[in-house]
């Protein structure tokens, strides 16, 4: 979790979607910034140095290294020897010298291929150590982002309701098996204290700190008691995880795992988009109170909040209800929610809307043309219900784009500069920002209100953003052909690939 300014300087430098897309990280990223959240605890990589290395200095350790990783060093011998006594020496020098609560064992691919027995090493060091051990197991060799990314898009395309939710539980990723060992190994039978929960703290977006601290203020008026922040929290508080009535979570399959051992609900933030806006907030703290029987108290206390800013929100409705606004979004799936939230609660006229995608997206991605058809229906339908009065382009380019931009007074896109060079201020798109709690949300307004009375955009004035970026592999330069030769090549062999 990060402080608000911090946090935003950081999201400017590294987006998180282009770290996903770009940056050269396995799953142990995602168990890394599991890991990260928690009080007291060191990550050890069972692999080689440069593993360790790699991943001290990932582009997803944000602002610093992560200095705690510790790696077993593995060597050539080893591979065909076993490494046991070399994992077990460094278990005992960090319990000696750093004494934390909890130390994780994670596997890597060499791990993987050798299939050393992590959890028989760390079991007979352990009654030596101090420090709880735990051994995270490998569930699956890579993640599996390419079939799930499909299935979330089948299942939206197919769902009429609001949200349509995902039953997808991401087998392999880092982040998965790290949350499923705290279920299986730390966690301990409780009572049950009513009208309770957890929250898990990972991935909630901009915001960091701020948002979840607002998120906890919010829930204790309405009368829920938040029992821990899940991984952000103590070996302790771990253990006592189960007492809580409800989990909040942004990943489904620990929250399967935790339901299966101790019988714990859960709410699954599959999407943030489907919970943006004033209703998607008055929805998210709705569907909380409905499992612990408070709506009529929430019902209440979310009124009396809304009422508060609803003078800031009326405002700043006024101010954009004199402009028009293009909208720039390369997202298929998040469109529809994008359409409504700003023609309806931000009160943006939207004048152009405009969907870019990757020319071979639908190859790479495995969708077919029944789910993609639906999925374009989805955003019809969006713009009928909002009345929005917008002209749709697909994929347009060029002397279309600008055309598209140019009937309109602003842009609404996302942090990729090359949009600075149509002739219009940039501002951000909702990807960036999301809100869970009405304040906040007249915030988001009230900052996009003074950039635009401002004419101040994203990157308004920086030399980057006159830079020929490439059309779909941004931020790569659109002269840079041998780079984005290599960039299509791995994006298809990894998406082609079975899982």
């Amino acid at each position: 979790m990060r402080e608000y300014y911090l946090d935003n300087f950081l999201l400017g430098l590294k987006p998180f979607s282009f770290w996903h897309h770009f940056g050269v990280n396995g799953k142990i990223a995602g168990s890394l910034a599991a890991i990260h959240e928690m009080e007291s605890a060191v990550p050890v990589l069972y692999g080689p140095r440069g593993c360790g290395f790699h991943y001290r200095y990932s582009a997803r350790s944000r602002n610093t290294p992560y200095y705690e990783l510790e790696c077993a060093d593995i060597q050539d011998r080893d591979v065909v020897f076993g490494a046991e006594e070399r994992l077990c020496a460094l278990l005992r020098q960090i319990d000696a010298e750093q004494r934390p609560e909890l130390i994780f064992v994670l596997p890597t691919v060499l791990s993987d291929i050798i299939n050393d027995d992590l959890a028989g090493i760390v079991e007979a060091v352990h009654p030596e150590l101090r420090s709880k051990v735990v051994a995270v197991r490998s569930q699956a060799f890579s993640h599996m982002d390419k079939s799930n990314t499909r299935k979330r898009l089948q299942e939206r395309a197919a769902c009429t309701a609001k949200r349509a939710g995902c039953s997808a539980v991401y087998p392999g990723c880092g982040y998965v098996e790290v949350m499923d060992a705290v279920v299986e190994q730390l966690m301990e039978p409780q009572t049950v204290e009513p009208r309770t929960v957890n929250l898990e703290s990972f991935i909630w977006g901009f915001g960091g700190e701020v948002k979840l601290r607002r998120m906890l203020a919010l829930l204790e008026k309405i009368g829920v008691q938040v029992n821990t922040l899940l991984p952000a929290c103590s070996l302790e508080q771990m253990r006592q995880a189960p007492r809580a009535q409800l989990n909040i979570v942004r990943r489904r399959k620990w929250a399967l795992a935790m339901q299966q051992r101790f019988g714990t609900d859960f709410l699954h933030i599959a999407d943030m988009q489907e919970w943006h806006g004033l209703q998607g907030i008055k929805d998210y703290y709705l569907a909380i109170a409905a499992k612990l029987g408070l709506q009529e108290r929430a019902e209440a206390v979310l009124a009396a909040e809304l009422a508060a800013v609803q003078p800031q929100l009326d405002a700043c409705r006024e101010l954009f209800a004199k402009h028009r606004f293009a909208l720039i979004s390369g997202s298929l799936a998040a469109l529809p929610e994008q359409i409504m939230i700003y023609e309806q609660d931000f009160g943006l006229p939207l004048g152009s809307v405009c969907l870019i995608l990757n020319p071979s997206f639908q190859k790479e991605a495995g969708v077919d043309s029944a789910t993609l058809a639906k999925m374009h229906e989805r955003i019809e339908a969006a713009m009928a219900e909002a009345g929005c009065k917008a002209k749709l382009y697909i994929n347009p380019a060029g002397a279309e784009l600008r055309q598209a931009v140019q009937e309109c007074d602003f842009v609404l896109a996302g942090s990729n500069p090359r949009y600075n060079n149509l002739g219009r201020l940039v501002l951000p798109t909702l990807l960036q920002y999301s809100a869970f709690d009405f304040v906040s949300f007249a915030e988001i307004m009230q900052a996009m209100a003074r950039r635009l009375t401002a004419g101040q955009g994203l990157h308004d004035g920086l030399l980057l953003s006159r830079l020929e970026y490439d059309a779909i592999f941004y931020p790569m330069t659109a002269d840079d052909k041998n780079t984005r030769a290599s960039r299509e090549m791995y994006t298809k062999f990894w998406r082609t690939r079975r899982r």
